[in-house]
């Protein structure tokens, strides 16, 4: 049976979000031994390669930005970004009610939050300044990280999810949503590179994540994830290593 493993990173793969820890990378190359493994996560391309070369972390497929780009032994299969205007519709949003955010052209973060731990960057570039809003005229946008506080995130999820109905929201965090194009989600990216395979498992953490446990033969979901989370998966454990280790003995 051909198993393709498709993980999310930050707080599954890579739990404190600057480097895979030994166990987890130990379970990576038990998990090698059953099938192929891939990447799904909100960042971009180029960070998935960062950890991959990092680590020498063998990846058949990247779906960055949550689905917007997904490539194949490097070569770009599918691309999708925010289209122009909802872009200027979401930043005028974003000014008028003087929210932090950045917004991702697969090489910088632009925006004005400032990232105060700099090891998290991956060696993407982060331009913060306090009114980014003339820098993103005419970028090609693939994602937007908004960072309410949060007290306010629920409301304004409600409310942006009602204006914009041309893009994806998914709340990704306690203080953060994030923006991707209509119809981009990483099941859409699974979608893409699923065949061949017999068997997909899912492993994640956040609210972008339920969409591909949902089309999963299976799913692990770590224990630190929101509750409702954790209800939309197979499977929930305390780290990525003991979704490998449960796999092994389970369904290998």
């Amino acid at each position: 049976m051909k198993n393709l493993f498709v993980t999310d990173l930050d707080g599954t793969f890579v739990k404190n979000s600057v480097f895979v820890e030994q166990d987890d990378l130990r379970a990576y190359h038990s998990a090698k031994k059953y099938g192929d493994f891939s990447v799904a996560t909100g960042r971009s391309v180029e960070e998935i390669k960062y950890i991959a070369e990092g680590d020498n972390i063998e990846v058949t497929d990247m779906i960055g930005f949550n689905g917007a780009v997904v490539t194949r032994q490097n070569e770009i299969i599918f691309e999708k970004h925010i289209q122009e205007k909802d872009l200027e519709d979401i930043f005028k949003y974003l000014k008028e009610n003087k929210l932090i955010f950045d917004a991702l052209d697969g090489k910088r973060r632009i925006g004005n939050f400032n990232h105060e731990k700099k090891d998290r960057l991956w060696n993407m570039e982060l331009i913060c300044v306090d009114n980014p809003f003339e820098l993103l005229v005419g970028k090609t946008i693939y994602k937007i990280n908004v960072r309410p506080c949060k007290e306010e995130l629920n409301s304004h999820y409600e409310v942006m999810k009602k204006l914009f109905p041309n893009v994806e929201i998914y709340k990704s965090g306690s203080t953060r949503m994030e923006i991707t194009a209509r119809g981009i989600s990483k099941a859409s990216g699974i979608k893409l590179i699923k065949s061949g395979y017999n068997r997909i498992i899912a492993l994640g953490d956040s609210g972008n994540d339920v969409d591909m446990f949902k089309i999963a033969d299976i799913s692990y979901c770590m224990s630190g994830a929101p509750k409702e989370v954790q209800q939309q998966a197979t499977y929930v454990v305390e780290s990525f290593a003991k979704a490998i280790e449960h796999f092994e003995e389970n369904y290998k």
